[in-house]
């Protein structure tokens, strides 16, 4: 049996950002662990706007393939699929919810018919969440910032058939430099 495969997807801006920090403490612990890693920073990729077209609804690809198609294949073949993304506006950043609209189609099988689309990938597959958001506890959760933006990250994994391993959330992000030492720890106790 190979070495399980980790995909790592930065979907933050800032390099050094506490949701990059957490996400580069979760690939030093898989790797740690054995684990065969692989980051992508969706910041340097090329996702241009879904336009609105039925094509993937017919092919359950979004033209043009390119960059998103590698991702896909990247993703796809991972056993473990980490997004770290902050809370902007209790939801997602662009770039983030570009990868989900341009994704849709692959994760999405429609060719059935049915009311709800199947999911493409297995349930064996999963994925970790994580964000920081600026508003502090409790308030992050009572104000549905961090919860809201953890819930549209979650439907485009879930959908897709994936399995959530855990979700983790650093609020009060904006006065803080480093990840804390209890979020640090939860982190690597995934691996």
């Amino acid at each position: 049996m190979g070495k399980k495969r980790l995909l790592a997807i930065k979907g933050g801006p800032r390099p050094d950002g506490i949701t990059s920090k957490m996400l580069h403490i979760a690939v030093q612990a898989a790797a740690k662990a054995g684990w065969e890693t692989d980051i992508c920073d969706l910041y340097k990729v090329d996702i241009s706007a879904c336009k609105g077209c039925p094509d993937c609804r017919a092919s359950g690809v979004c033209p043009p393939g390119g960059e998103l198609a590698a991702l896909w294949e990247r993703l796809a073949s991972s056993d473990l699929v980490i997004l770290s993304a902050p809370t902007y506006y209790a939801n997602v950043p662009g770039q983030v919810k570009l990868m989900f609209d341009r994704l849709a189609g692959l994760a999405m099988d429609r060719s059935g018919g049915g009311i709800a689309p199947k999911p493409t990938l297995p349930g064996s597959q999963q994925y970790l969440l994580m964000t920081a958001c600026n508003t502090p506890f409790p308030l992050d959760r009572l104000l549905r910032q961090s919860s809201s933006c953890l819930a549209a990250m979650n439907e485009f994994f879930r959908i897709s058939g994936m399995t959530c391993k855990g979700q983790v959330v650093c609020p009060g992000a904006k006065k803080l430099t480093e990840v804390p030492a209890r979020l640090t720890s939860r982190i690597e106790s995934f691996f």
